[in-house]
């Protein structure tokens, strides 16, 4: 249960604790819930100050609880160290699920400037996490920037055992609520990150995700959209501009950055053939950097 009834990241309302997790400040809204940074408890074991907790914002029946956790385990099924860890979900009210925390924050809202090669091994590591679920079978839907986690300073390589990002945030609101397609995106201005095909009924896949990884890399690059600043709270004027908009790059992407964009939102049959391949030509990019 809530200590003191609704969830906040405000710091004169947080309560003292979730579940037996005790809450020592907010991270953050997102679309559908509240994020917190958390001192685990200690049945868990887990060895860890912190954790972060996510926190969904509707209420969730046993059976919603059921499935979302169904998709939380086979996530964490996958072996990756590009994939956000968990630790456990959890029903108090409110369906809620524990995972490593970040430090540096996500590319929506990074703890720190990034200079523009720690920014594009991040995003490299974010298609390697996205490959490697679809290697597993699965696909992660909600491919955004603020899903993008960012490592503290300690991290190594995007090949090494601690890399500096990992991707994070399943689309787990389809699972766990009833809401209708419209109002279950959350924030309208989250459709930056759909392909719009989607938007007319196209199962998501290898594809789709690949989109979203390409509006995520230009979103996190230049800090512009691709249909230039979507209405937050009018879902259906957002679905609007998207289907009848053509997604335009940033003017300051280098050509070899407009490119590999460019491939991500191409046709689905002339985009990148997997996540590692975009994985592979960020890390060139980023090489060229230096």
């Amino acid at each position: 249960m809530f200590v003191d009834g609704s969830p906040s990241t405000d710091s004169r309302r947080l309560p003292p604790a979730i579940a037996d997790y005790r809450i020592v400040r907010g991270l953050g809204a997102g679309s559908h819930g509240l994020c917190y940074l958390a001192i685990p408890p200690d049945r868990l074991g887990l060895g860890v100050e912190h954790v972060a907790l996510k926190v969904f914002s509707n209420p969730c029946g046993e059976d919603a609880f059921h499935r979302g956790a169904r998709e939380l385990r086979t996530f964490a099924a996958v072996d990756s160290v590009y994939l956000v860890k968990l630790y456990e979900a959890a029903l108090h009210d409110l369906f809620m699920y524990s995972m490593v925390y970040f430090a540096g924050g996500s590319m929506a809202t990074p703890a720190m400037p990034l200079p523009r090669d720690h920014a594009l091994a991040v995003l490299e590591c974010a298609a390697r996490g996205a490959h490697d679920m679809h290697e597993a079978g699965l696909v992660h839907g909600d491919i955004k920037p603020a899903n993008v986690m960012i490592a503290g300073a300690n991290s190594g390589g995007p090949a090494g055992d601690n890399p500096p990002g990992a991707l994070s945030g399943l689309g787990l609101a389809r699972v766990i609520t009833a809401a209708t397609a419209v109002s279950g995106i959350g924030s309208s201005a989250t459709l930056e990150f759909a392909d719009p095909d989607t938007l007319v009924g196209q199962t998501p896949s290898r594809a789709t995700d690949l989109w979203a990884l390409g509006a995520t890399i230009h979103r996190a690059l230049t800090g512009e959209g691709l249909y230039g600043e979507l209405p937050d709270m009018q879902p259906l004027v957002a679905i609007r501009t998207v289907q009848s908009t053509k997604p335009k790059l940033s003017e300051s992407l280098s050509p070899a950055e407009r490119d590999l964009i460019s491939e991500c939102l191409a046709p689905h049959s002339d985009r990148f053939r997997t996540a590692a391949e975009l994985a592979d030509r960020l890390g060139s990019l980023r090489t060229a950097q230096r």
